[in-house]
């Protein structure tokens, strides 16, 4: 077995069980996560990786997670620098259980895998227009509306105390978001955008931290009308959006919601 995390574990597959004795000096590449292209040319890319005997060198972690996430910039990618987003995930890891990260160059971050599904993958709404996706949660199975209710719950519980610390996420989608197989939670992940309160503008942060739960709070209204009005903070702060998120068809969402609250 494999260390991918404090929280991860996996069985290296046959074929790659002999890097474990024998590293290479550079990083081998098991799979292609991602890859980001600019007219043929490639801007960023994004590696599962075994680490070689250079990056245990270099990077301490790397030797406890030697299978590991690396994210590479080429030439001509605009970015922020990987330093920074190291240090706003090294800072949030002592927030949330999200794993420390394991290092980063000029030109390349990395950390732990984290094996689950994206909860975009898990996501049975985004339709056009915003109110045909009330048709949606009134057809959903209600064993399903409540699980993915949960997972939002968790989340706007993890956002709300990552902001009380002073940090807004700030590529906060679902994509970002992984539901792994086991332990039952989720993990935020990818804070290369990451916000820092005492950095910007009281009406920048604001700004910040709605646009952190803007999907989540949409999402919560959603499942709302299939499922009735729930109770708790991400339940009252969604409906309280109601027009800003949906402006003139806010009126439908919250008749969904009030006719299913009365069944």
């Amino acid at each position: 077995m494999i260390e991918l995390s404090p929280y991860h574990q996996i069985e290296l597959a046959p074929a790659w069980e002999a890097l474990r004795d024998n590293p290479p000096d550079r990083d081998q590449v098991i799979r292609t996560i991602s890859r980001k292209m600019l007219n043929d040319q490639p801007l960023i890319q994004g590696d599962l990786v075994y680490a070689g005997l250079d990056t245990k060198a270099e990077f301490p972690l790397s030797e406890k997670y030697p299978v590991h996430f690396r994210k590479t910039y080429y030439p001509g990618a605009f970015h922020k620098p990987p330093q920074l987003e190291y240090d706003h995930h090294l800072e949030i890891s002592q927030i949330l259980d999200v794993p420390a990260p394991i290092g980063a160059t000029r030109n390349s971050f990395r950390s732990c895998l984290i094996p689950g599904t994206p909860l975009s993958r898990l996501y049975p709404f985004g339709v056009e227009p915003l109110d045909r996706n009330i048709n949606l949660a009134e057809e959903g199975e209600t064993t399903s509306l409540m699980g993915l209710w949960n997972l939002l719950e968790t989340a706007h519980e993890q956002v709300t105390r990552l902001h009380a610390a002073g940090l807004a996420h700030g590529d906060l989608f679902f994509h970002n978001i992984i539901v792994p197989s086991s332990p039952i939670g989720i993990f935020l992940i990818d804070f290369e955008l990451a916000v820092e309160k005492q950095g910007v503008s009281d009406e920048a942060w604001q700004k910040a931290c709605s646009a952190d739960f803007e999907e989540l709070h949409q999402t919560a209204v959603y499942i709302q009308c299939g499922l009735g009005k729930q109770v708790g903070d991400l339940a009252e702060n969604s409906l309280a959006r109601l027009d800003e998120l949906f402006g003139t068809s806010s009126q439908r969402f919250q008749k969904a919601v009030d006719r299913h609250s009365f069944l």
